[in-house]
């Protein structure tokens, strides 16, 4: 699976979090899982006059996640949950 991300180019350790009218640099940031989702917030930020100023900053991350392991779900809630759900 591909992600992308918006990194800063001034401060590489930042990601873009937020949406279109409001966003900000942070250390996690905000994930798209499309080049076309990504495209459409690019392009709404760029609709948006006040915002389009910092565009020149940003640059894009592409990230292939791999799967490491695989888990039940028994195995990651806690025993209280564990006894809800097995109640049910």
């Amino acid at each position: 699976m591909i992600v992308y991300m918006i990194r800063s180019k001034a401060k590489p350790e930042l990601f873009l979090k937020g949406t279109p009218s409001y966003h900000a640099f942070v250390k996690n940031g905000r994930t798209w899982q499309s080049i076309g989702t990504l495209r459409a917030f690019i392009n709404a930020v760029i609709k948006d006059e006040w915002r389009r100023q910092d565009l020149s900053d940003w640059e894009i991350v592409e990230y292939e996640l791999i799967p490491r392991s695989f888990q039940s779900v028994h195995e990651v809630v806690t025993p209280e949950m564990l006894v809800k759900l097995l109640k049910g």
